[in-house]
């Protein structure tokens, strides 16, 4: 059984038994994402399968074993010769691998195998998904930026911060002291840059603890990093500083140098058109006000 997904209109298939286990917990979040025919090319395969490797012969490239965060996926990447890259995933703190990742070259293919619990297979598989994804697409002015997004007058927002500064609860601030806001992900949205020059965010069906799987779409209008102070106030921030912030918020994984490279030529982009501030801010109604009306006449 194959289905078809559309994320940021970047084609993507996967593949399974009909009775795979996964498909209904896919329904809530890949759902709205789900079509039936497109025009536009695919840019990977995931193959729900068997897979075997001999991992001795093989590089480790990447680990975030070391310091793998409560609520992410621990991974390794090793540097397959003959057949690109291979991945093992595991619950954080644990030994056990819950998904082996087979990946090509040019990530348009992938063959995963999956054991544990229904549970721990899920959270491995959506992260392998998320993987595939973000090393298909950052060719094609693609990026998966770690954030809350909300859309306001027509345009996008995004609230970056480390976690636990409060970038869900200034969205939420937003919804509630602003009218016409929509949260459009609060996880992982996806930044496009068109070859028009337009800046598009997307929803995603990877949105974190918040299930918010909304397949919608709006022009950047600002990007602004959360920062916990004793007052509310958004300061406008320079180009070097604005490569800084959004670069620490951006997904990827830098051992790849085509990888580096595209994502560097994308943060680029972004940050020449894009406003970049920083809201130093209190956790309440009048700061969503203040970044507001300040951020939206930018």
């Amino acid at each position: 059984m194959i289905k078809l997904y559309k994320v940021a209109e970047h084609c993507f298939s996967i593949e399974a038994e009909k009775d795979f286990p996964l498909w209904p917990k896919m329904e809530e979040c890949y759902g709205p994402f789900e079509v039936h025919n497109s025009n536009s090319d695919n840019r990977f395969t995931i193959i729900v399968g068997e897979y075997t490797a001999n991992r001795d012969e093989m590089q480790l490239v990447y680990s975030n074993m070391e310091n793998v965060k409560d609520g992410f996926i621990a991974f390794s990447i090793f540097n397959d010769r003959d057949n690109g890259y291979y991945f093992e995933l595991r619950q954080p703190l644990s030994s056990e691998v819950n998904a082996l990742l087979s990946l090509n070259r040019d990530f348009s293919k992938a063959t995963i195998k999956l054991s544990g619990k229904i549970e721990e297979q899920w959270y491995s598989f959506n992260a392998a998904v998320n993987l595939c994804y973000m090393f298909s697409t950052v060719n094609y002015g693609t990026l998966l930026m770690h954030s809350s997004a909300v859309e306001y007058k027509g345009r996008a927002y995004l609230f970056l911060g480390k976690s636990g500064t409060g970038k869900s609860t200034h969205s939420r601030m937003w919804l509630n002291a602003l009218e016409d806001v929509t949260l459009m992900n609060d996880d992982h949205p996806v930044v496009r840059v068109w070859g028009d020059g337009n800046i598009i965010v997307y929803g995603s069906p990877w949105s974190g603890k918040t299930r918010c799987y909304k397949n919608i779409q709006a022009p950047l209008g600002g990007i602004i990093r959360i920062i916990r102070a004793p007052h509310n106030k958004a300061v406008r921030l320079s180009p070097i500083q604005s490569y800084a912030s959004v670069m620490t918020s951006s997904t990827g994984l830098t051992w790849d140098k085509r990888f580096a490279d595209n994502r560097d030529a994308t943060l680029q982009q972004i940050i020449s058109h894009i406003p970049c501030w920083n809201m130093e801010c209190l956790p309440n109604e009048e700061a969503a006000i203040v970044c507001a009306d300040t951020v939206t006449k930018a």
